[in-house]
């Protein structure tokens, strides 16, 4: 199977189970590199309508969650940054 070119739209379809899940067809997911354990970011911009997006943490992303909790009064570690990304309101 050949993957349609990183420009090009692709469309396909899922079914949403009882419990409210969906699973992303492979094209999508080997399209966005996403993978079992991935997180993706879901945004309802007009009625009707979401885009989803993979979470990719870079180091924007963690100063940002960072800026979202009170000013530590040491310098962030690992875990610091860790449970900021948990606190993380989607």
């Amino acid at each position: 199977m050949s993957l349609a070119r990183p420009d090009q739209t692709l469309a396909a379809e899922a079914t949403v189970t009882s419990k409210g899940q969906i699973t992303l067809p492979k094209r999508i997911r080997q399209r966005l590199g996403i993978r079992t354990g991935s997180r993706i970011r879901f945004v309802v911009d007009t009625p009707g309508r979401f885009q989803g997006e993979p979470v990719l943490y870079d180091i924007e992303d963690l100063w940002a969650l960072a800026d979202q909790g009170p000013r530590p009064k040491r310098p962030m570690t690992a875990e610091d940054m860790h449970a900021a990304k948990i606190r993380r309101k989607w």
